[in-house]
């Protein structure tokens, strides 16, 4: 089992010059498939992959947020180079059972690149449009007070963390609310 915090954490912190410490729980990581925006690794072992997908973190997520909210986002680049990325893995380890993590905009590329029949699918504060829904086999989380995720707050699926901040204001409390430490101490495992 991986520690959905520390995979989460780890799909922003994407480095050249610590690849080769890039281990989370046992998977080693795929360098010839990963990148900043998602990152490969492998269990050989246990014979399964784990792919995450970073959420927003440069300014060219922008545009993919933006057609994220007008329900534009398969045709991204950002997408297309997600949804290739895991085609590839899969066919490189053989369509071994994968573990796919996103945080926010990840967690929506996540969501529509899997199949749920042969994948776990671990979404935290995923982007959200009107009327989206959460598909039952994934494990769906977010964080009280967040508001990427608040479209599919009330959605059966969902799962409502509490939010370890102490208030700060609106603006500060939004932004801390979306956090992937939120969830550290959470001990959630995938």
């Amino acid at each position: 089992m991986v520690n959905v915090h520390k995979a989460l954490k780890n799909s922003y912190d994407y480095s050249n010059k610590s690849l080769q410490k890039k281990r989370v729980g046992g998977y080693h990581l795929d360098e010839s498939l990963s990148n900043h925006n998602q990152q490969v690794y492998y269990h050989p072992k246990k014979k399964e992959m784990l792919y995450t997908i970073a959420g927003t973190h440069n300014w060219s997520d922008v545009g993919t947020d933006v057609a994220l909210a007008f329900g534009g986002l398969k045709g991204t680049k950002r997408y297309k180079e997600a949804d290739e990325t895991f085609k590839k893995a899969k066919a490189k380890y053989n369509g071994v059972k994968a573990t796919v993590m996103g945080h926010s905009l990840g967690g929506s590329i996540a969501g529509y690149i899997t199949d749920p029949k042969q994948d776990t699918v671990v979404t935290l504060d995923k982007g959200a449009t009107f009327g989206q829904k959460i598909r039952a086999e994934e494990r769906a989380y977010r964080t009280k007070g967040d508001y990427v995720s608040i479209l599919n707050s009330q959605d059966k699926n969902m799962k409502t963390l509490s939010n370890t901040h102490k208030k700060q204001g609106i603006i500060k409390d939004a932004l801390n609310s979306h956090l992937v430490d939120n969830i550290k101490d959470s001990g959630l495992k995938a």
